[in-house]
């Protein structure tokens, strides 16, 4: 960048760097740098959103938890388009709204399993103890035994 001079009318034409205009130049300068290295890069929470999606769809959250499931999903495209045109604020805010909308999905999905899974005991005991009750009612006949 060449700095920006002044000619000065007097004799012999001496330039001489204008402080005001310089000191304008590099406050602009610095001002677009630090607005163009504040803007948080979206990659990382999309990637941590798309992880997360793909470890609700592990855990069953596409039968389990749907709806949030289909939240996170929405979320996580909105937030990979807002990235390609450059909302990166917005990307990123986006990504982590739809990573933790996955971690819903897969928490209400391993509650539906364990819910599930205690249904399940709980009819065993319950046919264990009709199973009990029918032997203490009707005992077993003892039959003698044969003598050879």
């Amino acid at each position: 960048m060449k700095p920006i001079l002044l000619a000065t009318g007097g004799l012999g034409g001496v330039d001489r760097l204008a402080p005001r205009a310089a000191m304008t130049a590099l406050t602009l300068s610095t001002a677009l740098l630090a607005a163009c290295s504040s803007a948080p890069s979206a990659s990382p929470a999309l990637a941590a959103g798309a992880a997360s999606v793909e470890a609700a769809r592990a855990a069953g959250a596409p039968e389990l938890a749907s709806a949030e499931l289909n939240d996170a999903r929405t979320k996580l495209e909105q937030a990979r388009a807002l990235a390609q045109v450059g909302r990166s604020a917005e990307a990123v805010r986006l990504a982590e709204e739809a990573d933790a909308d996955a971690q819903l999905a897969r928490a209400r999905a391993s509650a539906e399993r364990s819910r599930r899974a205690v249904t399940e005991v709980e009819a065993s005991i319950r046919a264990l103890r009709e199973e009990l009750d029918r032997a203490a009612r009707n005992p077993p006949t003892a039959t003698p035994r044969t003598m050879q």
